[in-house]
C-alpha cells in the first residue's frame, strides 16, 4: 500500500489591503510583528545597526524591539546625535522590557475592569435598595425576600473585598 501525500496549497502569495476580519487582523498582526522583529534582529546583528521599532497591535497593545535598547536608539533620534552619548552611571536606568510593558499595561486594564465591574456592583446594589446606603437597612422592617437579598449582598461585598485586599498586598509585596 502507497501512502498519498496530502495535498496542501503551501505558502501564497496574498494581495496587501487592509483585513476586514477582526480575528485576521490580529493573527496577521501577529505572525508579521515576529517576522519583523526577527529581521530587525538579523539587521543588527550583520549590519551592527541600532533598530527600534514602536507597534501598537490591533487591540493596542504595546510591542517594541530595541538595539541596543529602544529607549537609545529613540533618544537619539530625538537629539539628533550622530552617535550615542555614553550614559553616566547615575543616569542609567535598568532597560524596561516590552514584555514587562505589556504586563503592566495587562495588569492595569484587568484592574480597569475589576473597577469597573464593582463600579456596576454598587449602583446595582444602590437600585436594589432605593439608596446608596444599603447597609444602614433596618432589618427587623426587611421582608423575608428582602433579607435574603441582603445577605447575598453582603457575602458578594464580603468576597470582593477579600479578593482586592489580596491583591492590593500582592502588588505591594506583603503576600
Amino acid at each position: 500500500m502507497l501512502k498519498q501525500k496530502k495535498k496542501t496549497t503551501g505558502r501564497k502569495r496574498i494581495e496587501i489591503k487592509k483585513l476586514e476580519k477582526e480575528a485576521n487582523k490580529q493573527v496577521t498582526f501577529s505572525k508579521r510583528r515576529a517576522g519583523m522583529f526577527k529581521k530587525a534582529s538579523e539587521l543588527c546583528i550583520l549590519c551592527n545597526a541600532h533598530v527600534a521599532i514602536i507597534v501598537f497591535s490591533p487591540a493596542d497593545k504595546l510591542f517594541c524591539f530595541g538595539e541596543p535598547s529602544t529607549e537609545a536608539v529613540v533618544e537619539r533620534y530625538l537629539k539628533g546625535a550622530p552617535d550615542f552619548e555614553p550614559m553616566k552611571s547615575s543616569e542609567r536606568k535598568k532597560p524596561v522590557s516590552c514584555e514587562e510593558h505589556n504586563r503592566k499595561y495587562e495588569e492595569a486594564m484587568k484592574a480597569l475592569e475589576l473597577e469597573k465591574k464593582n463600579k456596576a456592583d454598587v449602583e446595582g446594589f444602590a437600585k436594589v435598595w432605593g439608596r446608596g446606603e444599603w447597609w444602614n437597612e433596618e432589618i427587623h422592617e426587611m421582608s423575608v425576600e428582602q433579607l435574603e437579598q441582603f445577605l447575598v449582598a453582603i457575602y458578594e461585598l464580603r468576597s470582593r473585598l477579600l479578593q482586592r485586599a489580596a491583591e492590593i498586598m500582592m502588588m505591594h509585596g506583603m503576600l
